[in-house]
């Protein structure tokens, strides 16, 4: 089954959210992107078979690996509600380690799923960075093109975005792909 609204998305996080209020665990923020972040935020109205986590946040505010024991709850969730197994997923944590948008979490809107969920939605400026950078990938980036052309950034968020990709030791390739991708969206790219 996919997600084909945001509230098909929220549907299975607050299913979540009351598994995890039944179990009395520690309480637990999962800051959320992709293609159930910009459905739920209300940015983009398309069909996604997940909801894609950077992290989970801690009390102090700064992101960390998702707990391991919400997996196991997640996949309850997936056989009540007929989804596939790996629903909920990090794989899109991997980006973290080129480093995420610096302030990502403190522009994340906060929204509950039961007395222990919350879930940081990344925001806007920051969907539109993760899309570029995912729009780079040779294999699925068609897809997250699309994502950033229904967006349709203005020059600040898209300069933004190039900043954050760009500002960091990467190859010429890299970079000649970044400044690619942005003039594509009909932007320039930052010098």
């Amino acid at each position: 089954m996919n997600f084909s609204t945001g509230e098909d998305a929220l549907k299975a996080l607050t299913a979540l959210g009351r598994k995890i209020d039944e179990r009395g665990t520690e309480p637990v923020s999962l800051l959320i992107c992709g293609g159930s972040a910009l459905n739920i935020s209300g940015l983009v109205a398309r069909a996604t078979a997940d909801v894609d986590v950077l992290g989970g946040a801690d009390a102090r505010g700064e992101l960390q690996e998702m707990p391991d024991w919400i997996f196991p709850i997640a996949h309850e969730v997936a056989e009540e509600l007929g989804l596939e197994p790996n629903w909920l997923n990090d794989a899109a944590a991997s980006v973290s380690v080129m480093s995420l948008p610096r302030g990502i979490l403190s522009r994340a809107t906060k929204r509950s799923c039961g007395r222990l969920l919350e879930l940081a939605i990344a925001s806007r400026e920051d969907l539109i960075a993760l899309k570029c950078f995912a729009a780079l990938d040779p294999k699925v980036g068609e897809k997250h093109l699309g994502d950033l052309v229904e967006l349709n950034p203005a020059p600040e968020e898209m300069f933004s975005a190039g900043r954050w990709l760009l500002d960091r030791p990467t190859s010429p390739q890299f970079r000649a792909a970044v400044r690619q991708l942005i003039a594509v969206l009909g932007h320039e790219a930052p010098t």
